[in-house]
């Protein structure tokens, strides 16, 4: 990232705009800092949170309670919102070349899934030719102050050669426990993946070397704008899961990875979709299956040796749900991997969201 650079923050919501508005408090000193932007993709919200949005942006939000024995919460309470006004577009209706605002609120009209919804922001960042870097952030998450500001330097002082870059993502409710370091280890035998040092504490020693084969932990993914226009935008094949790994993949080689050990964020985790590290059983039809999914296409793509053993372990994996008693779901199971997990698995019906403005 050239001295000057803009960084553009890019945050997909799909309701939950509570976990969305504590994002936003965390990060105003950045956007006060004047080199970074924010865009806020909402993926055709079935409730009010643009409503909420709007309505924090303008002073605050009074309503919402405040956490009590939340050590995070000193990071983004109070609620005084922005101070300013959202540039508010809808998904794919904008110039093909323009400066983006402090703070937009780019509006899909329709639910299309994580990569898709992450890549409306992906273009719309690109399209100002002043942003060298897009930082994908999960909007359950929180910023701690000084994380902007270390990503900036980063990208200024790390080799152009660095495509992609992660951050320390320690959980929400143990604000000193590693969820990851910022790199996940993909098992392409089992087609399964783990993230580097998860429970570690932040005061010990971690090693930070991105292993492949791999990815950046997608809660908190920087990209730099010249490794997106090389190796294209986010896989849209899927409803959700795979995406970092596919993007890896196709950048292997071309462009480095690194992790930045002194970022951190503060990640929720799964609560959208029900995903998360619940066990299969509390985990949703959805997630459960666009999980398995995407981990059949993945090693169709790129590791297609070890498809044999990725199928076997999967059909058990069908064979496991039947066991606990969950005989449809073990049917939905077995017939994606008999499909070769295509298509991947969507809502069945796909929430639309009318603008009213």
């Amino acid at each position: 990232m050239r001295d000057g650079g803009t960084l553009a923050i890019v945050i997909l919501q799909y309701g939950r705009w509570r976990d969305t508005i504590a994002c936003l408090q965390s990060l105003v000193p950045a956007i006060e800092s004047g080199t970074v932007r924010i865009v806020v993709v909402d993926n055709a919200s079935p409730d009010d949170s643009v409503q909420q949005l709007r309505a924090w942006m303008g002073g605050g939000y009074s309503e919402m309670a405040r956490p009590i024995h939340d050590s995070v919460a000193a990071h983004w309470w109070p609620l005084i919102g922005a101070d300013g006004t959202w540039d508010e577009r809808s998904a794919g209706n904008h110039q093909s070349e323009h400066t983006l605002a402090p703070w937009t609120l780019l509006r899909a009209p329709v639910n299309d899934g994580f990569a898709a919804g992450m890549n409306h922001g992906i273009r719309l960042a690109l399209a100002d030719p002043s942003v060298d870097a897009v930082w994908l952030l999960n909007n359950d998450t929180v910023v701690a102050p000084e994380t902007t500001s270390t990503i900036r330097h980063a990208l200024n002082t790390l080799p152009a050669s660095v495509g992609q870059l992660g951050t320390t993502v320690c959980y929400y409710d143990r604000p000193m426990i590693v969820q990851s370091v910022g790199w996940c280890r993909w098992n392409s035998w089992l087609a399964t993946s783990h993230r580097v040092h998860d429970g570690a504490s932040r005061t010990q020693p971690l090693g930070r070397t991105p292993v492949a084969p791999g990815y950046v932990y997608g809660a908190s993914w920087i990209l730099r704008a010249a490794a997106l226009r090389d190796v294209g935008l986010l896989s849209e094949e899927g409803f959700l899961y795979g995406e970092e790994l596919d993007w890896s993949c196709r950048a292997a080689g071309a462009w480095r990875t690194a992790l930045i050990e002194d970022a951190v964020v503060w990640h929720r985790e799964g609560a959208t979709v029900g995903g998360g590290l619940g066990t299969i059983a509390t985990r949703s039809e959805l997630a459960d299956l666009c999980a398995i999914s995407a981990r059949l296409r993945l090693s169709r793509r790129f590791f297609p040796q070890r498809l044999p053993l990725v199928y076997s372990s999967l059909l058990g994996a069908a064979l496991n749900r039947l066991r606990r008693g969950d005989a449809r779901r073990a049917a939905a199971v077995a017939r994606l991997v008999l499909a070769g997990g295509i298509p991947a698995p969507r809502p069945s019906v796909a929430p639309h969201y009318t603008p009213t403005l």
